[in-house]
């Protein structure tokens, strides 16, 4: 075990912890891998990490103490849906040895997330439902957020390559050619055959999506296209991609009706935020956390 950051009730809070951590907060935040960080970056994420691995060892307690635990099956079909995001389960396990993490570890790491989420969702289940006043009133007040943003529909396909120039050199020479054979065969049947990313199966079709869910090199260029267009190459952190945009919808203002669930669904995650928030820090009032320098 790599060492300790702190320790919750007696329970540590590893380095590995906070490593991995702060990686998947970089991927949602910034759309970049921890080493691509500045170093205010990377502070404000380490920072943040801390604050929520303790909240989640915190929750994680009170749920062993409330009886409230994941069960065997669900932790496998967990496992089994991140081990189909790797190219074979012999890589997914080589991910595994290469971070130092056993595979009872990693099914133990699982069981804990998913039991905190659903803790989660059992102290969530408390708050009302929204009155239909308070989503009127949100509607007449914020107009400018009552609106479907632009969004895209694209198609791509991935050669992955790593940081090294050689590896990376060779996808963009696989990207021409398969752009080559672009022009005259269809674009999904080659996506399908010659993809690395997980959407293969569908063709490359990443559905639709707006701007701020992308890598940002990827979203450029989806935006810039033209509909029925495969563009030039372009390469981001997991590697060399062709896109092929399918569809473009403009930006249109919402009514209430049809801005009824986005109201909701932002009030009640407002009220869920305030929620969890008085609640870890009941649970910290009474906890005993040791920050390890």
């Amino acid at each position: 075990m790599r060492g300790r950051i702190a320790t919750v009730n007696g329970q540590p809070i590893t380095r590995r912890d906070l490593d991995s951590a702060v990686q998947g907060f970089a991927m949602d935040r910034y759309r970049k891998t921890r080493e691509h960080l500045a170093a205010e970056e990377l502070a404000a994420l380490e920072e943040m990490a801390v604050e929520r691995l303790i909240a989640r060892e915190l929750i994680f307690q009170e749920a062993l103490a409330r009886g409230v635990v994941a069960d065997e099956a669900a932790v496998a079909a967990e496992e089994e849906k991140i081990i189909a995001n790797f190219p074979s389960a012999e890589e997914f396990a080589g991910t595994l040895e290469k971070a130092g993490i056993s595979a009872a570890d990693y099914h133990r790491m699982v069981r804990q997330d998913l039991t905190v989420n659903l803790m989660t969702e059992r102290k969530l289940a408390e708050l009302p439902e929204p009155a239909a006043a308070e989503i009127e009133t949100f509607y007449r007040e914020h107009p400018e957020r009552m609106v479907h943003p632009l969004q895209v529909r694209a198609s791509h396909l991935l050669i992955r390559a790593g940081a090294d120039e050689a590896a990376r050199r060779e996808a963009r020479e696989r990207i021409a050619e398969l752009k080559g054979r672009a022009a005259t065969e269809d674009f999904a049947a080659l996506a399908r055959e010659h993809s690395q990313c997980p959407s293969a199966g569908a063709g490359g079709d990443l559905g639709y999506f707006r701007r701020g869910t992308m890598a940002p090199e990827f979203e450029e260029a989806a935006f810039a296209q033209q509909v029925g267009e495969v563009g030039e190459a372009v390469e981001t952190q997991f590697g060399v991609h062709l896109i092929k945009v399918l569809d473009r919808r403009a930006e249109a203002p919402m009514n209430l009706e049809e801005a009824t669930p986005k109201i909701r669904t932002f009030l009640r995650e407002d009220a869920g935020a305030r929620l969890l928030k008085d609640w870890v820090a009941a649970l910290k009032a009474r906890a005993e956390i040791r920050m390890i320098p």
